[in-house]
């Protein structure tokens, strides 16, 4: 059989088998349900595919303004999709195939979710296609490495990884990429391939990067070791290649990958501060685990002594081994995780060492004398069986226990110890192969579509008003059709899918996103103090129903469902209705760009109120202490220390609330009110004393928030709070029964006078937008006044006034601005991603330099 003809048959078996695995998705997506989780899959992986395949198709590489209130592509969405291999080769693909009318619409949510399971499918037909290979490579007879191939790629950890965060499953392509190019530089001195594999993993996903790159050390260091025959290269001669051939791929990389881990350091996200045990029993890895599941014939090949003589064979039982106490060890998971909480997204690293010991270890047990397969045959019955005893004797059943799943372990089990007993050898091959294919296809009914609840999406679930739904999309785009301001914003979300702008396809003020601008959370954490609704990191919306930063961030309209009883923000008026919904238009918003001459410090602003910051950039702007000029005057006053407490269904004493009611809190007397207060501005700090209680609502009168439970990985650790409601003479704090700590209260008022004020006496200016490009045109300016408009400060921005070259200032705490000259200004802000001009010049190079040492090497090696 020639050497195309068996890519070819290897390429059809490859692709069979990933359908096959597929069966249980395909089977329901013919039944409008979709391979797609239905929390990040639904909140975020949906929304981002849509969102870049249109920002890319309509030439918009690098910025996007309607990505919450505007962020980088490359920076802050590399980590999902903006580099991705296989999403980037999907959009050409549907792309094309609505250019030639193959395809319907592509701009809806569904069209991705219908496409997921395709999309997973053929990357897993090339994981298995290319581990193949790197297994052959290593002489590993075709038939078992295309085994070891299959337990590599349809290893559970796939389908959890390509159902709830597709791009986690993009790392299965790389790894196998990785270790053939250490192979090659170890066997024939050749480092194209490690070079390949380096820049693809890179510019793929930097955080899949970093747990490749650990995986491929320990590789390359257990290689320094463990010699095989075929190696030709020295240990010195290995190192001296590594070093050349990494710097390469960063290069070459590095138009992808420095922007992507400079917004991955840019990003703010508090350190986790619970205790990280060494060693935790997290499940069973024979039969119950949700991430890793060992085949038996591993063991059967671990327990034949002899076969440890094998290297090979012994390097990748010893990987396994390492990846067996890693997944066992939340300390390991924290280390792969950036030595952040852990995570063990890692484990597909152990499903491939065991692949590789399967794979090597087979062909010898045609060798291997019959007693010593019985042995071992036994031995691992027997484990297995203390396994499952201790199972049910020793640990919660109901908490691991899934009876498919389990049943089909032990049946796939016995069938594989039947086999071996028997020795043939053939039907083991075919039935580890079907067996690996039928513990998918259950592990995606009984862990994913049940107990992970992929039921729930659905073509019915994303059409709907708790997702998608087309009343209320169509009342917001029938508003903006006639609305001509450069940026109108609408608050709006379903649910509490931050997301939703992206998913409806309108300008918002919200973001859901693993990385983030750290100055615009710092804005909403710090600054400002601004209550999202729900604490949560990687998270933002709104303003808090707070006038003054709606108007001044352009919130234009507010959409609410009337049964819902949503608090609406002064100034804001009903402008239309439909049969569900109600559509607020902002009276009062600001100029897109605005121009302030009185310019206040950031560090004299410090110590007031926040209510007094809006009011600071209410009347002119807050800048950086060095260009500053003016002082700030105070004019609100704190009602607290007139105001009296009250408990309610507890105690308060010495700044400790203790509710010993269902639910309790206190209530704030402020007394007499003027006629011309309108909201109340409550600041105070609040923290539950119980590290272990859950996630608790909080109320001020009509305002309502969630606190996190103090041992969620995705608590803010910001306990400073200020809650806008509407002036009453009580205010009425309340959250469950439990213990507080409650202080450092403050009170304002607001009239809105400012703002309206604001509101009257600031002309809009000429404003264009387009992509990565701003233009404003400010007429009649004073020399030193400052220009600011609402787009978030980030490094890649730059700004010429008049055709000259500025200098960028960060104002208002996160936004953008500019000091004008005296006279007429044209000012231009232009964005590129952090370090664009270095990186292009650094992957130029790399390109060169990696050419130039292949000619080099080439003729300097003998034909």
């Amino acid at each position: 059989m020639n050497n195309k003809k068996t890519l070819l048959w290897l390429f059809i078996a490859s692709g069979v088998v990933a359908l096959s695995a597929h069966a249980f998705f395909f089977y329901q997506w013919g039944h409008g349900q979709f391979m797609v989780g239905p929390n990040d899959g639904t909140a975020q992986m949906l929304p981002f595919k849509q969102f870049l395949f249109e920002q890319y198709k309509n030439g918009a590489w690098f910025y996007a303004h309607d990505f919450g209130l505007g962020g980088g592509t490359y920076s802050q969405l590399a980590y999902y999709f903006s580099t991705s291999t296989f999403f980037l080769l999907t959009s050409v693909v549907v792309y094309l195939g609505q250019w030639f009318g193959l395809f319907g619409h592509a701009d809806t949510v569904v069209f991705w979710g219908q496409a997921a399971v395709f999309i997973s499918t053929f990357r897993l037909m090339i994981v298995i296609f290319t581990s193949t290979l790197v297994f052959r490579y290593m002489r590993v007879p075709s038939v078992y490495a295309f085994v070891g191939a299959v337990l590599y790629g349809a290893s559970i950890m796939y389908f959890r990884h390509a159902a709830f965060w597709e791009f986690f499953a993009d790392s299965y392509v790389w790894l196998p990429i990785l270790v053939l190019g250490v192979e090659k530089i170890i066997r024939e001195k050749k480092p194209t391939w490690l070079i390949i594999g380096t820049v693809l993993t890179l510019i793929n996903n930097f955080y899949f990067a970093y747990m490749n790159l650990i995986f491929i050390g320990l590789y390359a260091l257990l290689r320094l070791i463990m010699r095989f025959p075929d190696d030709r290269s020295t240990r010195m001669t290995q190192i001296r290649l590594y070093i050349p051939t990494l710097l390469l791929g960063f290069m070459i990389s590095a138009i992808a990958f420095i922007p992507a881990a400079y917004g991955f350091l840019q990003n703010y996200r508090p350190a986790f501060s619970a205790p990280i045990e060494a060693f935790k029993i997290r499940d069973i890895v024979l039969f119950t685990s949700r991430l890793w599941i060992i085949p038996a014939v591993f063991f059967v090949l671990v327990f034949i002594r002899a076969l440890h003589k094998h290297k090979p064979f012994l390097l990748f039982t010893i990987l396994t081994g390492l990846f067996l106490l890693f997944h066992h060890s939340p300390l390991a998971g924290s280390a792969f995780n950036g030595f952040s909480a852990p995570q063990f997204r890692f484990e597909y690293m152990g499903a491939f060492a065991v692949a590789g010991a399967v794979a090597f270890g087979l062909p010898k047990l045609l060798n291997t004398n019959r007693k010593s397969l019985f042995i071992s045959v036994g031995c691992t019955a027997a484990l297995f069986l203390l396994a499952l005893l201790f199972l049910v004797f020793f640990i919660d059943p109901s908490k691991w226990l899934f009876p498919i799943q389990l049943w089909t372990v032990i049946g796939t089990t016995i069938v594989t110890l039947l086999c071996l007993c028997l020795r043939w050898q053939r039907v083991l091959v075919t039935a580890l192969i079907l067996c690996t294919i039928f513990i998918a296809n259950i592990y995606q009914y009984e862990r994913l579509f049940v107990e992970g609840n992929l039921q729930k999406t659905s073509t019915a679930f994303l059409q709907s008003d708790q997702y998608d739904g087309q009343t209320q999309s169509a009342l917001i785009h029938q508003v903006l059709a006639t609305d001509a301001r450069p940026l109108p914003r609408t608050e709006w979300m379903a649910g509490f899918r931050n997301n939703t702008p992206l998913v409806q396809d309108f300008a918002g003020n919200s973001a859901y996103s693993s990385i983030f601008n750290k100055h615009l959370l710092f804005f909403y954490y710090n600054h400002l103090q601004i209550d999202m609704n729900r604490e949560s990191v990687s998270r933002y919306n709104g303003f808090g129903d707070r006038a003054n930063l709606h108007s001044l961030f352009q919130t234009t309209y507010k959409l609410v469902d009337p049964k819902e009883d949503t608090p609406i923000p002064y100034g804001f008026v009903l402008k239309d209705t439909n049969d569900q919904y109600h559509l607020y238009e902002n009276e009062l918003v600001l100029p897109f760009a605005r121009v302030a001459t009185a310019i206040y410090s950031e560090e004299d602003l410090a110590e007031l109120s926040m209510l007094e910051r809006e009011h600071a950039m209410l009347t002119g702007v807050i800048a950086r202490d060095e260009i500053a000029r003016d002082t700030y005057d105070a004019t609100a006053t704190d009602k607290m220390p007139q105001a009296t407490i009250h408990p309610v269904g507890g105690t308060y004493e010495d700044g400790v609330l203790t509710v010993t009611e269902k639910k309790g809190g206190i209530d704030i007397k402020v007394g007499e009110r003027a006629e011309n207060e309108v909201d109340d501005y409550l600041s105070f700090y609040l923290k539950n004393r119980d590290a272990t209680a859950p996630l608790f609502p909080l109320t001020v009168n009509e305002f309502e928030t969630s606190r996190k439970s103090l041992k969620s990985i995705y608590k803010t650790e910001e306990n400073h709070l200020t809650i806008r409601v509407q002036s009453s003479d009580t205010l009425s704090l309340r959250v469950p029964k439990g213990s507080y700590d409650l202080r450092d209260f403050q009170l304002y008022s607001e009239s809105y006078d400012l703002l309206r004020e604001a509101s009257e006496t600031n002309e809009p200016l000429d404003v264009s937008i387009s992509n990565h490009h701003l233009h404003v045109t400010v007429p009649n300016a004073k020399d030193g006044s400052l220009l600011t408009v609402p787009v978030p400060y980030e490094k890649g921005w730059e700004v010429t006034v008049n055709g000259e070259k500025a200098d960028l200032e960060q104002v208002n705490y996160a936004f953008l601005g500019v000091q004008l000259s005296q006279g007429d200004n044209e000012v231009r802000f232009s964005y590129l991603p952090p370090f664009f001009r270095l990186s292009v010049g650094l992957s130029s190079a790399g390109l060169i330099l990696a050419m130039l040492w292949h000619i080099y090497r080439k003729k300097k090696t003998p034909q």
